[in-house]
Order: structure tokens, then sequence, then C-alpha cells
């Protein structure tokens, strides 16, 4: 079976929640067998000013568009994508195409390539598009289009989560959930002191909704030697304003900021937590439908996570065996990092029966045969 996978940006150099579960889609179909190549999305990547091929450091093949002009940049990459899908694809195999969900028009351009050139089609549908506020209101039109008609033009769908499968079930196509992804064999380090919780998430977040922030500030009050390492996406102008709020709480000596560090470094900060936070708002229809990919590598930290019942977690967690489940508030996020810090030999038990829920519905190589056998029936 061949497979082409477009759900990428700048893969492999950027580093997103987006290319790491592609990446991971692709690892697991290559080991079950496939073709497998990961190609860029038709708006190019920033810096790439010619088409680049190569293989990545985990052996798959990859190409990237170029982006020439800000705005216009796709039209140029429209032929450069069809002469791409037409030398990848394989006569005597069965040809695939996984398509990201982007720019509606876009969306059905590659599409309609695909019919036309004998690729069954399918989607990672990851996003309640409506239920995304926005001002713009041509954004909002196309979020509309896009969520009502994808399907529509496809073989199959791959939905996140429960929520975005019961409003693709319209479309009456195939369905095979693919969850959040991870790889569960790496080596852990079971020997470095615990004495942090770790949050990763974009900078907005933290300025919008101060929730971790708030739960922290309760917590060193009665043990004031813990810290908590915030891993942030976003501005040096975000960062800034994450700083004066640790300032004005009084907490900035206790909290660590990073960005953009080595994968290797992540995961040692997520092995070495007391605790993974992971704030879901049970009043955020975007909270509802999506599943962030962080909840697979935290789980395979063997580390706990504290988390509210929102969205996915009903579905794999359970409240003090697989993580600490707490109301979506401040002091439930304090009472729920207390509860590990008091609490060491439960929280290894919480973080090792996290892991085991990882390693059953996360790991790449079982969802990626999953996946293939999936498509080599339609």
């Amino acid at each position: 079976m061949n497979v082409v996978i477009m759900v990428s940006d700048g893969y492999p150099f950027k580093f997103t929640a987006n290319n790491s579960k592609g990446e991971f889609i692709a690892l697991g179909m290559k080991e079950a067998g496939c073709t497998v190549t990961m190609i860029d999305n038709m708006h190019g990547t920033k810096g790439v000013l010619s088409i680049q091929k190569g293989v990545s450091p985990h052996g798959i093949p990859y190409i990237i568009f170029p982006r020439i002009g800000k705005y216009t940049a796709f039209l140029r990459n429209i032929p450069y994508l069809w002469s791409t899908l037409k030398a990848l694809k394989q006569k005597k195999d069965k040809n695939h195409l996984i398509m990201g969900m982007m720019d509606y028009p876009l969306f059905i351009i590659v599409a309609f390539m695909g019919i036309i050139l004998g690729y069954k089609r399918s989607t990672l549908f990851h996003e309640w598009h409506i239920g995304i506020k926005h001002t713009n209101y041509f954004w909002k039109i196309e979020a509309y289009l896009k969520d009502k008609t994808f399907g529509y033009f496809l073989n199959a769908i791959f939905p996140i989560g429960h929520y975005l499968q019961q409003k693709a079930l319209k479309f009456q196509k195939p369905m095979l959930l693919v969850p959040v992804l991870a790889s569960f064999e790496r080596k852990i380090d079971n020997h470095t002191k615990k004495n942090h919780f770790t949050f990763c998430g974009h900078a907005t977040y933290l300025i919008r909704n101060q929730i971790v922030l708030d739960a922290f500030e309760k917590v060193i009050k009665t043990h004031p030697s813990i810290k908590l390492i915030l891993i942030l996406v976003g501005t040096e102008t975000q960062k800034g304003e994450i700083k004066k709020i640790l300032h004005n709480k009084n907490i900035a000596n206790s909290v660590d900021i990073k960005s953009k560090i080595p994968q290797d470094e992540l995961y040692s900060i997520y092995d070495s937590s007391l605790g993974l936070l992971i704030p879901l708002d049970p009043n955020s229809l975007q909270d509802k439908a999506r599943f962030s990919q962080k909840i697979a590598e935290y789980t395979a930290s063997h580390r706990p996570i504290i988390t509210s019942n929102v969205g996915e977690i009903p579905y794999y967690f359970k409240n003090n065996e697989s993580a600490i489940i707490v109301p979506f508030t401040p002091e439930g996020y304090a009472k729920g990092m207390l509860s590990l810090i008091e609490n060491i030999n439960n929280s290894e038990v919480i973080g090792e029966n996290g892991y085991k829920v990882g390693l059953h519905y996360f790991n790449y190589k079982k969802v990626g045969k999953q996946i293939k056998k999936f498509i080599s029936n339609l």
C-alpha cells in the first residue's frame, strides 16, 4: 500500500503538534509495511525557495514546498502538488492520500486532485472549526462550510475523538478513531528528584485563563520548595506578559519559563515532573472537541496528568487511578497538585496506570496497524 500524508507544516524542520502526529502515523504505517511519504501543505514553508526532498531522521521520506510570496505561494504550489502526487502514485499498489484540515478552497483542490489521479482519500478530523471564536466574518463562513461539507469529498474520515465522530456521522462514510499518538519505547530516567509540576502550551492560554498559576500560587503557600515549569509557545511580548503576571502574584522565583527546547530536554522535564498539567474547560466547545497531542506525550513519561473531566478524558482515564481528575477551578487544580506532593507512592501508581492507558490506546505502532487494515478495506 502506498500512502501519502499531507498533514504537516515544514516537516521535519518545524516542531508542531500536526507534524508530530503526522510523523507518528507515518512511522506506524511504515512499520506495518506501507510505503509512506510526508508532503508539505500548499502554502509552503517559510524560508524555503525551491522544492526540497529528503528523508527525516526517523526514516520518513518528505517533500517540502517553497513559500514565494506571503499570500500567493499556494498558487505556485498547485502544479508542484499535482506533479508530486502523480509521481508518488504506484501503479501496482493501492494509493491513499491522508489530508489535513487545510483552508477550505485548498482542501477541495487537493481532494479533486486525488480523485482525478486515483487516490482514495481520508482526512484527520481534529477540530470543530465552528466552535472557534473568530471576529472575521469570512473565516466564520469558511469554518461552517468546512465542518458541514468536508466529508463529501472523501472515502473515509479519521476523527480524533468521540465528539467529532458524532459530528461526522452525517457524511455516512467509514470512520476510524485516530486519537493522540506517542512512542512508548523511549528510556525513562526514574532516578531524577521530582520537585516540579509542568505545563506545556501556548502563552495566550495563561494570559486569558490563569487557572494553573492561581492553583500553583495556593500550592507554594504550604510547599514553598515546589517549582512550576512553563514550556511556552508564543511571542516574546506574550512571554513578557506572563512574567508580569508571575511578578504580580509574587511567584516568579518559583516558576521557570522555557521555550523552543530540544526534544530530549522536553522529555526529561516531563519525566521528572510531580505531575503534568492539562487544564480543560467544561464550558469550552474547543476543549470538548479537541484532544491535545500533549496527553499522549504526557502518558509516555510515566507521570500522572492533572486534568478535568472534559472531552475525551472520561473515555480513557479514571480519577485517582490513571489520572488526577479535578474540577476546573484553581482550588481543584491546587488540590490535585497537593495530592501528588503529599502521597508520592500513589502518584507513582497513577503515573504507571496512565502509561498503561497510553500504551493501549495511543501507541503509534498499534494505531498504524489499525489504519493500514482500515484503509485496505476501502
